[in-house]
């Protein structure tokens, strides 16, 4: 298993297969769809990744560099699993890739909008649970 950094340019080659996983991901975003990440990723805007196994999109991650008045931050929008059960075998892999991608950007920490049952595992891996926004200090 893998995880590659989608180039903007090949977003659309791969939208078809990867918008059902980032609509699946979106259940804490009421007011947003998948589509509304298209433009935004093709721009470089948004982030994503793949986790391929063989040749399987395995799971998705995506996301967006926040600068705040005094810290920076890459915010996890979505992070889902085609199964929704491997999460445990996938998170080692994706949050290095993420975190890698975060401080060489010079982020001060990633945070991650997550349902309450992903909250729950976040925190088992020293996340700290805020409303459903969970952050990891780098």
């Amino acid at each position: 298993m893998e995880v590659l950094l989608t180039p903007p340019n090949e977003v659309s080659s791969i939208w078809n297969e990867v918008a059902p996983l980032i609509q699946k991901g979106l259940v804490s975003h009421e007011d947003s769809i998948a589509d509304d990440y298209l433009e935004p990723l093709k721009r470089a805007d948004s982030i994503l990744w793949i986790v391929v196994d063989d040749t399987e999109i395995e799971s998705v991650i995506l996301g967006e560099i926040i600068n705040y008045p005094r810290k920076k931050s890459f915010l996890v929008e979505v992070w889902a699993t085609k199964s929704g059960y491997n999460f445990n075998e996938i998170y080692p892999i994706g949050i290095q890739a993420v975190k890698d991608f975060a401080e060489f950007n010079g982020c001060d920490y990633i945070e991650a909008v997550v349902r309450k049952g992903l909250a729950r595992k976040f925190k088992k891996l020293k996340w700290n649970d805020n409303h459903s926004l969970v952050t990891l200090t780098l």
